[in-house]
């Protein structure tokens, strides 16, 4: 009994060899790219396919986005720049005093009131 199942283990070990062998024989050779392991899989590999090129695709735009966000932050930051130098120039302008001598420099006959100014309305 005991040769019998001596026998019996070796039968199977060497049975699990073999097949072990095989597979990596068939591993080796690319078996596993065979056409029955395509229509076998046909549906798991068309879904990895869709996810890569969704993630390749939604990288490409996001990465599209952030370079227009990039663009959009440094025209936004030299219209600001601009808007205050524009401003700064208008106010030094403005003043009563450049007023007066732009009055001078033009040779406009233009005095200032001497009284205040009044609404008309009351």
């Amino acid at each position: 009994m005991d040769t019998k199942e001596t026998k019996d283990k070796t039968t199977i070990l060497n049975s699990v060899f073999e097949n072990g062998v095989n597979e990596l024989k068939t591993i080796s050779e690319f078996g596993f790219l065979s056409k029955d392991f395509f229509l076998e899989n046909i549906k798991t590999i068309g879904v990895v396919l869709l996810l890569v090129l969704i993630s390749t695709s939604n990288r490409y735009t996001c990465q599209k986005q952030v370079a227009e966000i990039e663009k959009l932050k440094k025209e936004l930051k030299d219209t600001r720049f601009e808007s205050l130098t524009r401003s700064s120039e208008l106010i030094g302008v403005s003043r009563p005093s450049q007023v007066k001598q732009l009055i001078k420099r033009h040779g406009i006959d233009i005095t200032e009131a001497d009284k205040p100014a009044y609404n008309l309305n009351e």
